[in-house]
């Protein structure tokens, strides 16, 4: 299967998983937390601002201003996270990523695909640390618009696909 035949999934978990009170600066003051909101039937994580999962599958919810972060762990396995700005009242909180970063198990040693509408801002925002200096990633995301993102790996094929 490809990243965009779970799209109909993805699309109607996010809808089904908003949340009003949600509180992305308690997930940052946290240093991240695992994703708690899922698809049915397939159980893909939806990756909500401050927080990461691991899978086969994962879906991030819109990246508006945010940093995605991918990472391959094998031939059947991703990590990803995704942070915002100002969550914990600072536009790049550092130690906070480098927290959520740690807890989502991303190895430094790893290459690792930063995407989202603002990349440029973000990588000299949160200067140099373990997880900003990594190789790169060899599939270039692009996300000026500002969308849903799925991702997929299966035996060691990776796909991915944005949504509107």
């Amino acid at each position: 299967m490809a990243a965009d035949s779970f799209e109909y999934e993805v699309a109607r978990g996010a809808r089904n998983s908003a949340d009003p009170h949600d509180d992305p600066g308690a997930r940052c003051v946290a240093g991240g937390r695992r994703a708690v909101k899922e698809t049915d039937p397939s159980r893909i994580p939806i990756i909500r601002e401050w927080e990461y999962a691991s899978g086969r599958v994962i879906a991030f919810s819109k990246i508006d201003s945010c940093l995605g972060a991918i990472q391959i762990a094998d031939n059947r396995l991703l990590r990803g996270a995704h942070f915002s700005m100002f969550a914990s009242g600072v536009p790049y909180d550092t130690v906070q990523f480098v927290a959520a970063m740690t807890a989502a198990g991303f190895q430094a040693n790893l290459p690792i695909l930063y995407f989202g509408g603002g990349v440029q801002d973000w990588l000299p925002g949160l200067g140099m640390n373990a997880y900003m200096g990594v190789a790169p990633f060899a599939h270039p995301v692009a996300d000026a618009a500002q969308r849903q993102w799925i991702f997929e790996m299966d035996n060691g094929a990776f796909t991915y696909h944005s949504m509107a």
